[in-house]
């Protein structure tokens, strides 16, 4: 049986880069959605339906980070063109897949889409079935996503760890910690 097409959708206000982006995850025989802002997202789509979502950060309106929560379990890739380390951290605080600056490279973008899609259905494994929850990389990549790494860490820490310690490590507040174990379906054993 065929493997369905990844349907991804595309939110991004300038109609150049839209249409570009559009363009290039088609020829990688993704199929393709786009809005020009969360506003439009929301109202043509079921945005749960996706995949994966790629949004600007910057949109009239809404800004694209807003998807992430509103996306539950949709991975939700984040671009900008006013990247800084200090909105990075945030980003992948607020639990976003990736982040990429724009102008982006073609092939770095295809390889953040490729690692979203596959981390989305290593957990979604790890949703169905809890008791084999193991870190593994991506297959076309030689490192581990941020995604891999907190999943990964998690695991192998969270029970010889206190949540406070835990979220410590991760540079992150108890609440992320507990927000991002949610979407990853990591459960923590009870002792």
């Amino acid at each position: 049986m065929n493997q369905p097409l990844s349907k991804i959708l595309v939110v991004e206000d300038e109609e150049i880069i839209r249409t570009s982006l559009v363009k290039l995850l088609e020829r990688h025989n993704y199929v393709v959605n786009d809005a020009v802002s969360v506003k439009a997202a929301l109202s043509r789509y079921n945005i749960k339906e996706f995949n994966l979502i790629i949004s600007d950060l910057r949109l009239p309106g809404n800004p694209g980070s807003e998807l992430i929560n509103l996306a539950g379990a949709v991975p939700v890739i984040i671009m900008t063109s006013y990247a800084s380390l200090r909105s990075a951290v945030d980003i992948m605080r607020q639990g976003a897949a990736d982040y990429i600056s724009k102008p982006f490279d073609h092939e770095e973008l295809i390889q953040s889409v490729k690692r979203a899609l596959s981390n989305a259905a290593q957990n979604q494994d790890k949703t169905d079935n809890l008791s084999e929850v193991t870190p593994h990389s991506s297959k076309d990549a030689d490192f581990m996503s941020l995604e891999e790494y907190f999943a990964a860490f998690v695991t192998e820490n969270q029970d010889q760890m206190s949540e406070t310690v835990l979220a410590g490590k991760l540079g992150i507040s108890r609440k992320s910690l507990w927000e991002r174990r949610n979407k990853l379906g990591i459960t923590r054993n009870k002792k």
